[in-house]
């Protein structure tokens, strides 16, 4: 079936006429390279495409080849030609549903991911949750169909798949990771420019505000939790950007004595993001109660309408005029075992 659905999806590609990529509406590393990876492969066959992000293109993601075509003007979807929409590494629905609902046609919705909590929207599904990155089923794609793999798509998939092993650093790392990775640096991926996208990209201004995260990790021995909290003020006396932040979580997850990991941050718009690392646990449970969703070693969602509050030395998550300590306004005793 895997083989059957990456051929039709091939046939899709080289049979439309007006395409549209679509990265995961919170941009990440691999949703981005993802995206630009199967721009590259379209531009091979002399055919033009637009791709959409829903958030400018972070400032270290620059190195992607021709990522400047990438586009957040929404209007492009304002077209009756587009007759065929590929979403990357997406599990939420009602954002693909808010896109296609505005194009006047019938496009066909081509559905590209590995997570597990991926609701199969589109008409076309290609989920393998097996996959480490969406990344690596975009090169699973190419291999199917013999595909020509360019330094471009190489470099593009390169970055997809360090962004979601963390540098093969995570649960995420596999055998087909490795090999995948292998294979993309032989065929040209600048490696050198993933590898500074990784860890050369934090100002120092962005490292003290990881400091105060540091400062703020709260232990619950008891179901092996730990969690940790950043506040817009955090972020905005030391001028830093959501961007130079990212990657936190993978980092205290990595060097932390701890089952499971929980950072919270204050968004611009008003609620609390909520990451979750586990070495054992399947996070992506309580991230689709939520509404958010992932795999079950990391997964996110936001909290709506939310804050972060101190009382008393501890930090307490404020919703609907209720100010609860972290572990029970995320009801960490219907998760994990005491």
């Amino acid at each position: 079936m895997e083989q059957l659905t990456h051929k039709r999806i091939h046939d899709l590609l080289l049979g439309a006429q007006n395409p549209v990529l679509v990265s995961d509406v919170r941009l990440d590393g691999d949703s981005l390279g993802s995206a630009m990876a199967m721009y590259h492969f379209l531009h091979q066959h002399g055919k033009t495409s637009k791709v959409y992000v829903a958030e400018p293109v972070p400032e270290q993601y620059c190195f992607l080849p021709d990522v400047h075509v990438c586009t957040t003007d929404v209007s492009i979807f304002d077209d009756e030609t587009i007759d065929l929409i590929v979403v990357f590494d997406c599990s939420e629905a009602a954002f693909v549903a808010s896109l296609v609902e505005r194009v006047q046609g019938n496009p066909i919705v081509v559905n590209i991911d590995h997570h597990k909590t991926n609701p199969r929207y589109g008409n076309v599904n290609q989920v393998l949750v097996d996959a480490s990155a969406t990344a690596e089923v975009v090169f699973r794609f190419l291999m199917a169909n013999n595909a020509v793999i360019t330094k471009h798509v190489s470099t593009c998939l390169l970055a997809g798949l360090c962004f979601d092993t963390n540098m093969f650093s995570n649960s995420a790392t596999n055998e087909n990771a490795l090999g995948t990775a292998s294979q993309l640096i032989l065929h040209g991926a600048r490696v050198q420019d993933v590898i500074r996208t990784m860890f050369q990209n934090r100002s120092v201004s962005a490292l003290h505000v990881w400091g105060a995260a540091l400062e703020r990790l709260t232990d619950h021995p008891e179901i092996r939790v730990m969690t940790t909290v950043l506040t817009r003020a955090d972020i905005e006396t030391h001028h830093v950007t959501d961007d130079e932040i990212d990657g936190l979580s993978n980092f205290l997850n990595l060097v932390a004595d701890t089952d499971t990991l929980f950072v919270l941050r204050e968004t611009k718009e008003g609620g609390v993001k909520v990451s979750a690392r586990s070495r054992t646990q399947d996070v992506s449970k309580i991230a689709s109660v939520y509404g958010g969703g992932g795999h079950a070693k990391a997964a996110g969602f936001t909290l709506e309408r939310a804050c972060l509050v101190e009382r008393e030395a501890i930090w307490c998550v404020l919703q609907e005029q209720k100010t609860l300590p972290i572990a029970h306004a995320l009801k960490f005793h219907e998760f994990f075992s005491t």
